[in-house]
């Protein structure tokens, strides 16, 4: 047999691990955001304003799914209480930063 006859050898498909499949929707989340602010700002002529700490939501969010992963993996270090503390944490940074950060969204809508 020739070189052009012989079947093709096929790689083994490899997927994303769930850290980088978890980051790629932070990604996904972080583009709709600029396409709504965005959208808003061609609609009205004006810019948001004060919406950072609505901005630093996803990252926090994905940063605690992060921790969670890992530790589930055994990747994380300081086992169970470090987990807890530093998900609870970028978990409780989120909901602050959302209660901070709605009002200041709804007074400019």
């Amino acid at each position: 047999m020739d070189e052009q006859n012989k079947p093709e050898q096929k790689e083994p498909v490899t997927y994303a691990s769930p850290v980088k499949r978890l980051w790629a929707w932070v990604g996904v989340v972080y583009m709709v955001i600029l396409v709504l602010v965005n959208t808003y700002a061609l609609a009205t002529a004006r810019y948001l304003t004060g919406i950072g700490a609505l901005a630093l939501i996803p990252a926090l969010c994905g940063l605690g799914g992060t921790v969670i992963l890992r530790y589930r993996a055994g990747q994380g270090k300081g086992g169970l209480p470090a987990c807890v503390v530093l998900a609870g944490a970028c978990f409780a940074l989120a909901v602050w930063n959302l209660i901070r950060g709605l009002p200041a969204l709804l007074a400019q809508l």
